[in-house]
């Protein structure tokens, strides 16, 4: 691993080694450039600056501090200020209030976390399908112990419909067999 001394460029102490090896090496473009840039022609210097600008060849501040130089020098020249464009910025500083990662890892164990809304709205989500499991295991439970026929239970319905209507129909046909056993005996007689 890297000594955190290896990680300053330029002044800049840097948090990462790939963010200062990424400033070194925009330190080299910067020292390329200046080796060929004519100060003294304000067209080549913003041909330069633009270039950089849109193409957006720095984003360290090694690079930035070349881009603030040479935008500085064409505003003293003659060349319009609308022509010189503003350096965009790539990195986000508003993420952090304290500079110690120590402070940070107190606030952030000291604080206790909102529900996002994604939770809140997971939680919803799983409450409601517990109560739409709950009903529908409600209505099985009505369905199988009603005694009207269902989708669930019709053909136990009709099954057992037709035993009644066949036990019925013998025990007509016993009784008509029965009047006419009575009805043969009486004109034997």
């Amino acid at each position: 691993m890297a000594d955190k001394a290896d990680w300053v460029v330029d002044g800049f102490q840097f948090g990462t080694e790939q963010d200062a090896n990424l400033a070194k090496s925009e330190k080299i473009k910067v020292q390329r450039l200046e080796g060929k840039i004519d100060y003294s022609n304000p067209e080549m210097m913003l041909a330069v600056y633009k270039k950089a600008v849109n193409n957006r060849v720095f984003k360290t501040p090694v690079g930035y501090e070349f881009l603030k130089k040479l935008q500085g020098l064409l505003k003293e020249t003659a060349i319009s200020e609308d022509e010189v464009a503003n350096i965009p910025i790539q990195g986000v500083y508003s993420l952090r209030e304290s500079t110690s990662p120590a402070v940070e890892r107190v606030k952030a164990s000291q604080k206790k976390p909102k529900p996002t809304r994604k939770q809140i709205g997971l939680g919803a989500s799983v409450f409601a399908n517990v109560v739409l499991l709950l009903l529908v295991a409600l209505m099985f439970f009505i369905s199988m112990t009603g005694s009207k026929p269902t989708v669930l239970n019709y053909k136990r319905a009709v099954q057992n419909e037709y035993a009644q209507w066949e036990q019925e129909l013998s025990q007509r046909e016993s009784v008509i067999r029965e009047k006419e056993r009575e009805l043969m005996l009486e004109e034997g007689d």
